[in-house]
């Protein structure tokens, strides 16, 4: 098949595979409207609207954005970087010709970059295939690959319309990159456009060190592999007695050094340049650990050049047969380098928990992306094409190749430590699994076998990637995947209800809505860039109401904290008084009740004094003596923990309600707006019935699905007792167990009592989810 049959072939399939990529990645918005999604894209955008009115300067020059990490403000020219907003800028330029402004252009601007992967990934497919040795091997893997990324769950999660973020940029430029890196040993120049393709995610996403790695050990592995192929090949049996032996042939390898040296050193320059020139990191990350590798890449490519050029390859070979221990010793000292590296501190927060899972903080290890994959994860987004990927490794041996090699060993080895990694994995795994497919095909007795697998695979791909993007947006579901208004009718009172840039209180993980949409100030968010603040606000927020709010009002000097926690009306069978209602808190799960176990681990591991506040026994460990958790499933909690069951999901029962995030979430006050004065007549979960003839507690009655369970205190679980009778429920108040981290029996009053230094002033409709309390010291 010649150039011109090749380009009527691919022209076509490729548009085609662009209007699949690009209709399945704005079909979100066609579903659930014009919002962008989770946390991070707001402040992407927020930050592409200033630097429209004050120009791209002020990323260089700096400037204090006081509504952000109240009281101090935060320069985010330092701690962001800018390849996101800048994009979505040259998508409104691009679509405002057409009346489309900035908001609408950043919300489609994920779709239209990560849709145009199908052509990045076609090209590295032709370079990767072209090796493969079979007929239009290029063409086959490359339109594969292209197909595979118009509709594969890893790339569509995150390249979606609504995500404006960093992987959608990422997922086009690392294809590209790669691409031209390869193409670079033949025309080195290209080493450059390879520098910068990749050099702009260092400019838009922090995982740009492992690309930075990636190909620095490309340029290890590559003449390593193939000297050492050529050293220890086997030599020729000598020939019959009376024949002569043919001259032996002078050795070679099947890329150009100087070719190879001149791309990596282009390369090298042009990424450096990207890196020292972005106030995040500057040129001190050239000096850093993240750049051991690449710098140690860029002396063996030179080494390769000098010893191909100087001593020829054979020589070489002949060296490293002697001298292959001096390899040994390399890759020693650089094992050595990087646990120093680690012990030193160089390489910490989120890189840390990637390359050793078990060193990770409570802030790392609060995030559920952050958290290990698991083996289910992997096969939603790769399962169809994984027995394609493992038939391709095989097949990888080649200069091409070898890349897409090293990028699924390392790639998979951090997508197996963090799932937020998972993403990483994906154009890798459309090349590799492209590459199985066609190698299959073509064999001779496989052949259609294989086809009718991977087509099988392409709609069980297919049909995974809807379900993605049939989700609503996170904030349609109030940040607990339920559809729900209540968040943004919280949004839209602090908005309207607050003078601007008034201090509101929560947990990070809503600041950046605070905020951009509130028009609020918020004290935390999720860059997570101050983790003893994050801590204090835990702090606040799980200390009894009355240290508690002098937290939030004299060290952050804020009057309003908000909180969410969504909740159902269950029908409990009571069988001998039949079916009652109640209150099933965390249902459906996600609020601030579950995430209180991060709130108290974080403050703990970050402030100092939380310990005494909280009254923590010394010498106990966080995980004995914090209080409630998420807990897991489909088994149970241990048994030291309460919970109750509906059907087989577990959920957390509060111990003690003498805390200020409990005070606010347990109040029946939040009530009263939703339900009126029969509000008063809905008991929780875990606070009993009144059934006409007395106050009647559930721990001791048969529930729809199993029982309630109560704890042992934490003095009892230390001297290793089992049992533990809690007192029963009363109208009129509560005996709980012992508090696990006051270490005293409280007697709590009716639960719609609130401090008077803790008031509500706002229930979000229509569920009354989220609430907002006014805070005194």
């Amino acid at each position: 098949m010649d150039k011109r049959e090749k380009l009527l072939v691919a022209v076509p399939a490729l548009i085609a595979a662009f209007a699949i990529a690009l209709y399945m990645r704005m079909y979100r918005v066609f579903a659930w409207g014009w919002w962008l999604d989770e946390f991070d894209p707001y402040i992407r955008y927020y930050l592409a609207k200033y630097t429209l009115e004050h120009g791209p300067g002020w990323w260089w020059s700096g400037a204090h954005f006081t509504q952000f990490w109240y009281p101090f403000g935060v320069d985010w020219g330092k701690v962001l970087l800018p390849g996101t907003s800048f994009y979505g800028l040259f998508t409104y330029f691009l679509l405002s010709p057409f009346g489309v402004d900035l908001w609408h252009a950043a919300i489609a601007a994920p779709a239209i970059m990560n849709a145009l992967a199908v052509f990045s990934m076609f090209y590295l497919g032709y370079r990767i295939g072209e090796e493969l040795g079979i007929p239009n091997g290029g063409l086959r893997v490359g339109l594969a690959a292209s197909l595979l990324v118009a509709i594969m769950p890893a790339y569509i999660e995150r390249g979606s319309a609504t995500w404006f973020d960093d992987e959608p940029i990422s997922l086009f430029l690392i294809p590209l990159g790669l691409a031209l890196l390869i193409d670079g040993l033949r025309r080195p120049w290209l080493g450059a456009a390879a520098g910068a393709a990749l050099g702009y995610i260092a400019w838009t996403w922090g995982a740009h060190f492992y690309i930075w790695n990636l190909v620095g050990l490309y340029a290890v592995v590559l003449p390593t592999y193939y000297f050492l192929k050529l050293a220890f090949a086997r030599s020729e049996r000598p020939s019959k007695v009376g024949k002569r032996q043919p001259a032996p042939q002078p050795l070679s390898l099947p890329f150009n050094t100087r070719n190879f040296f001149v791309s990596y050193a282009l390369f090298y320059v042009v990424y450096a340049a990207f890196v020292a020139t972005i106030p995040r990191y500057g040129v001190s990350s050239l000096l850093s650990a993240f750049n051991i590798l690449p710098t140690f890449g860029l002396f063996v490519a030179l080494a390769t050049w000098l010893l191909d050029s100087r001593l020829g390859v054979t020589r070489t070979t002949q060296m490293l047969r002697r001298y292959v221990w001096l390899l040994l010793g390399a890759a020693a000292l650089g094992i050595v380098l990087l646990l120093v590296a680690i012990a030193t501190g160089q390489i910490g927060g989120k890189f840390l928990a990637t390359l050793l899972p078990v060193g990770r903080s409570a802030i790392v290890a609060s995030v559920a992306e952050h958290s290990t994959t698991q083996f289910i994860q992997v096969l939603i987004r790769y399962g169809p094409i994984l027995p394609f990927i493992v038939v391709s490794i095989p097949h990888l041996f080649t200069t091409g190749g070898l890349m897409a090699l090293t990028y699924l060993v390392t790639g998979g080895y951090a997508a197996a430590t963090m799932v937020r990694l998972l993403v990483l994995l994906a154009p890798v795994a459309a090349v590799t699994a492209a590459v199985g497919i066609v190698k299959l095909v073509n064999n001779r007795r496989l052949g259609y076998l294989a086809l009718l697998a991977s087509v099988i695979s392409l709609i069980i791909l297919t049909n995974s990637s809807f379900g993605i993007v049939s989700q609503p947006t996170q904030i349609v579901t109030s940040a607990v995947g339920a559809v729900s208004d209540d968040f943004l009718d919280a949004l839209m009172w602090l908005k309207t209800r607050l003078p601007a840039y008034e201090p509101v209180a929560s947990w990070w993980d809503y600041g950046y809505w605070i905020s951009i949409i509130g028009n609020k100030t918020s004290l935390a968010d999720n860059s997570t860039i101050n983790a003893t603040q994050i801590g204090m606000i835990g702090l606040g927020m799980m200390a009894p109401p009355q240290i508690g709010t002098k937290i939030f009002a004299d060290n952050f000097h804020t009057k309003y904290i908000l909180a969410i926690m969504p909740y159902a009306v269950y029908p409990i069978n009571l069988q001998q008084y039949g079916t009652v209602p109640v209150l099933v808190h965390e249902y459906p799960p996600g609020g601030d009740f579950l995430k209180s176990y991060w709130m108290t681990r974080i403050a703990l591991e970050n402030v100092a004094a939380a310990r005494a506040i909280l009254g923590a026994p010394a010498g106990v460990s966080a995980d004995d003596f914090i209080y409630t958790r998420v807990m897991s499933y489909p088994g149970p909690p241990p048994a030291n923990y309460a919970y109750f069951t509906i059907g087989q999901s577990y959920y957390p029962v509060p111990i003690s309600l003498n805390r200020t995030l409990y005070t606010m979430l347990f109040s029946k006050v939040r009530l009263f707006p939703i339900y009126g004065n029969d509000s008063q007549y809905l008991p929780w979960i875990f606070e009993g019935v009144d059934t006409g003839v007395g106050f009647t507690s559930f721990r001791s009655l048969k529930l729809v699905g199993g029982n309630v369970y109560l704890p042992v205190d934490l003095t009892q679980k230390l001297q290793g007792i089992a049992t533990y009778v809690m007192q029963g429920w009363t109208q009129g108040g509560v005996d709980v167990v012992v508090d696990p981290l006051t270490g005293k029996t409280e007697r709590i009053p009716y639960i719609t009592v609130v401090p008077q230094n803790l008031r509500p002033v706002y229930v979000s409709k229509p569920y009354g989810w989220v609430v907002i309390y006014q805070v005194s010291s």
